[in-house]
């Protein structure tokens, strides 16, 4: 089958065009040509594809585009390609769907049930980060208000008590459409029973009187839900657009909630601070603690040594930004005493730009107790 690789502006330098041609090979696609929108590389070669204008297109013969932009871009652009009369829609596929088809292929014969499992749900789906796992078809939306005296937008959650309480939003968020309501779409999607991103499992869960440590909060929805049974809370999140929020959503709980606006580490400077010197000198303390930080979990494990060695912690860390997270992660926690387990089923973090190198699955939680 002949490909046309077709780079835009928007994405990717010459290496990473490299990589996706490479993927392309493998799968043993025919590459014709490299079409680039950026005309100040047409005089260039890659990998020895000559590297075309749209203009010159027409010279070459395809059966398929693959379009080297964001999702959201590509579908933005093939209705414009199809409408110029510049193929028809089903032969332009994105670098998601190659990614797809490349850990098809890859995987195809790994002794995993879970891996065969999400295989078997690509023959129908595109890949995603959770995959078979949770079913985003069937969507779940919080109505947004606009009333607060505050005048941030929120949406009433409801909390393990079953009390609900104001959540709210930055005011430049982008809420979606439903029937003439602006709403919050699947906002707890990342937390049913079914998903590799599950913080809460079985007796793996937040116990009245618990300590909580939530590192990544975001809008809060972890945090709001145990406010009112948690003996203390410490939330850290640097972004100044939630810690906004934030204070709003937790202005009723200032006697137990204390928001740290910095990023945690195994340092603590101007901007990062650790666990150990963020915390008072606990022992002997009940903690949960919830990670999501982006790939610095291991760093903060690190610098958390004395709150977790010296109380009696569970905690669910997130352990898919980097390839060898889990690695790391499970490494620093087993040193500290802890009981491994890892969530259920299989992550592929499209976000990560190494992705199309590393092009594998990840463990989405790992849960540790020590007690």
């Amino acid at each position: 089958m002949n490909a046309i690789i077709a780079k835009f502006p928007y994405r990717g330098d010459f290496v990473f065009i490299e990589r996706i041609c490479e993927l392309a090979e493998i799968l043993e696609y025919d590459i014709a040509a490299v079409l680039s929108l950026d005309l100040d590389e047409t005089s260039a070669t890659i990998k020895g594809y000559p590297v075309i204008s749209l203009e010159k297109l027409q010279n070459f013969s395809w059966d398929m585009m693959i379009l080297v932009c964001d999702e959201e871009v590509a579908d933005e652009i093939i209705p414009k390609m199809v409408e110029a009369g510049i193929g028809r829609e089903e032969q332009f596929k994105n670098i998601w769907w190659l990614l797809q088809q490349f850990m098809i292929q890859k995987y195809a014969e790994v002794q995993d049930s879970d891996i065969q499992a999400t295989l078997e749900y690509w023959k129908t789906y595109p890949l995603g980060v959770f995959n078979q796992h949770i079913d985003f078809r069937k969507r779940t939306g919080h109505r947004v208000f606009f009333d607060d005296p505050c005048g941030l937008p929120y949406v009433y959650f409801k909390t393990v008590t079953g009390e609900y309480r104001k959540m709210f939003f930055p005011r430049e968020y982008e809420f979606t459409e439903h029937n003439g309501e602006k709403v919050v779409e699947d906002l707890l999607k990342e937390q049913e029973p079914t998903s590799p991103h599950l913080y809460i499992k079985g007796e793996h869960k937040v116990n009245a009187g618990d300590i909580i440590i939530d590192a990544g909060v975001c809008e809060g929805n972890f945090a709001l839900k145990y406010v009112d049974i948690c003996s203390k809370m410490y939330l850290f999140e640097c972004e100044p657009k939630w810690v906004e929020v934030l204070k709003q959503t937790f202005r009723d709980y200032r006697d137990k909630v204390e928001i740290i606006p910095k990023f945690l580490s195994d340092v603590t400077d101007d901007k990062n601070i650790t666990i150990d010197d963020a915390l008072p000198d606990f022992r002997g303390q009940n903690i949960f603690l919830k990670m999501d930080i982006e790939g610095a979990e291991p760093k903060a494990l690190r610098g958390g040594k004395r709150i977790l060695t010296n109380n009696r912690v569970k905690a669910s860390v997130c352990a898919y930004h980097n390839a060898d997270d889990c690695i790391r992660i499970k490494g620093i926690l087993r040193k500290y005493g802890y009981k491994i387990s890892t969530s259920d089923g299989w992550m592929v973090f499209v976000i990560d730009p190494k992705i199309f190198d590393t092009a594998d699955f990840r463990k989405g939680i790992v849960y540790a107790e020590n007690y």
